[in-house]
């Protein structure tokens, strides 16, 4: 009997779990379950408003490649809304995978699924009816355009496209542009500047610093964190004073680095400038050896050829020149003295923009080839006496200095000019003659490597007509 009892009682309390299941599975189908009808013409809503978004996502990405410029940066509001689109682009194709597979029983707790993803979608839909208001100001933003000719040579427009392609490529940290004083190369980098900041690059911050003819790694280390509106504290020493900067640089991420008018090589580390960290340093420099010193991949700035010389004279004397047959001969002997040079092209058009007096473009002519440095004796004598200055070995300047007697058009032997050399007594006697021919070399190639002879091949070396004008201003003062 009591067992009968037992077996009873186990009966209803099973039963009653039953009940009590019963009713959970009955809530949970009143709760969530609705009758899955239209189902499948509401997914396909989905994937038609899916297909919008992206649309509109498209669009507005245009209008912000478009409109993107530097100083600003995306909204906030907007980068929210990509994400929200990124995010329903992985979630749409999930929910209509689901629907698909399940069982028509199954597909009615999808039902309410499939209602609101149409709602986010059609919320995210009206949110990116954006006006103008894509983009906003960027305050971190560290970079600033600086002011170029609006005429570009074809010449220098080729050494700014090898400079950019160095720049793209991830083998090379350093890139050493040198060349004479008015060959170009501040404007050659300024451009490169430029088109780093108008175009979507893979760096973070561009830095510009012109460096002082006295070096000083305190005074360099101060002017690259003021160009990146940051300051380093005056009172620290050298070395703290490297890691600040170090860490500062490290922090802002890919940088491109711009030294224009170094002088002289002096030691990254030092200074607090990373190497091997996705930054990349551009200097110019008037000696290849501050190039070689800094280990750069070297580009030599030279002169214009004939017809970009040309093109250039016109583009700042004016085209209407032309119209004067009378004037083209001289104007073309005028640019000839000019010899490539674009800061001495440029500086003698504008000078002589508008005029149309035949016997003045023949005094300006005359004047050109009496001494060119009355023309551009500010712009280019003082860089050019610094790089005769900077060879501080007397004798290698008393060298230089003989240079400007010849009157060879077509450049002066190597090996004439050595021996002339020791015949003046300007090189010492060393033991052998080999020793003096040797040391005559070295001498040459510094001449060369300093811009202050130029090796025209076949042997021979040539002297620019502003170098042989210095070097006559300089024997005149000794």
């Amino acid at each position: 009997m009591d067992s009968a009892k037992e077996i009873f009682m186990e009966f209803v309390g099973q039963a009653g779990t039953v009940f009590e299941v019963g009713k959970s599975i009955l809530g949970l189908i009143e709760n969530h379950w609705e009758f899955p009808r239209g189902i499948d013409e509401n997914v396909n809503n989905l994937r038609r408003k899916g297909d919008r978004l992206n649309g509109q996502k498209e669009g507005i990405e245009s209008r912000i490649k478009s409109k993107l410029r530097p100083r600003k940066k995306i909204s906030k509001e907007v980068v929210l809304y990509f994400e929200d689109v990124k995010r329903m682009n992985g979630e749409i194709p999930i929910l209509v995978s689901k629907v698909s597979t399940r069982s028509f029983f199954s597909r009615g707790f999808l039902v309410n699924d499939v209602r609101k993803m149409g709602e986010e979608l059609d919320e995210l839909l009206e949110k990116g009816r954006f006006s103008d208001d894509l983009l906003v100001d960027d305050l971190s933003w560290i970079g600033q355009v600086l002011p170029t000719p609006s005429f570009v040579v074809d010449a220098i427009e080729l050494v700014k496209n090898k400079i950019i392609r160095y720049l793209r490529n991830d083998g090379v940290q350093k890139i050493g542009v040198y060349g004479m004083a008015g060959v170009g190369k501040t404007t050659v980098v300024k451009l490169v500047n430029n088109e780093l900041l108008k175009s979507v690059s893979n760096f973070d911050i561009i830095v510009w610093v012109t460096v002082s003819r006295e070096f000083s790694v305190i005074e360099l280390q101060k002017k690259i964190a003021e160009a990146m509106n940051v300051v380093i504290t005056v009172d620290e020493d050298e070395i703290l004073r490297a890691g600040m900067l170090y860490e500062i640089l490290t922090e802002k991420g890919r940088f491109v680095l711009f030294l224009d008018g170094a002088w002289e090589g002096f030691s990254l580390e030092k200074v607090g400038i990373p190497e091997f960290s996705g930054g990349k340093l551009v200097l110019t420099a008037q000696s290849m050896d501050v190039c070689r010193q800094m280990d750069c991949h070297v580009i030599k700035m030279e002169r214009l050829p004939e017809q970009d010389a040309w093109q250039l004279f016109l583009d700042n004397v004016g085209h209407n020149l032309m119209n004067f047959t009378d004037l083209l001969p001289i104007a073309r002997c005028i640019v000839e003295r000019c010899a490539g040079l674009p800061l001495v092209i440029v500086t003698v058009a504008c000078t002589m923009r508008g005029e149309r007096s035949l016997s003045i473009w023949r005094n300006a002519l005359v004047e050109l080839k009496s001494n060119i440095l009355v023309w551009v004796k500010n712009e280019v004598y003082s860089q050019l006496r610094f790089s005769y200055d900077r060879l501080k070995d007397p004798g290698i300047q008393k060298c230089f200095l003989t240079c400007a007697s010849y009157c060879e058009d077509l450049g002066i032997l190597k090996g004439q000019l050595i021996m002339d050399w020791i015949e003046k007594g300007l090189i010492d006697e060393m033991g052998s003659k080999e020793v003096m021919l040797d040391k005559g070399q070295a001498i040459l190639r510094t001449l060369v490597e300093n811009c202050l002879l130029e090796d025209v091949g076949n042997e021979r070396v040539r002297m620019h007509d502003l170098t042989i004008d210095m070097a006559k201003l300089i024997i005149q003062e000794l």
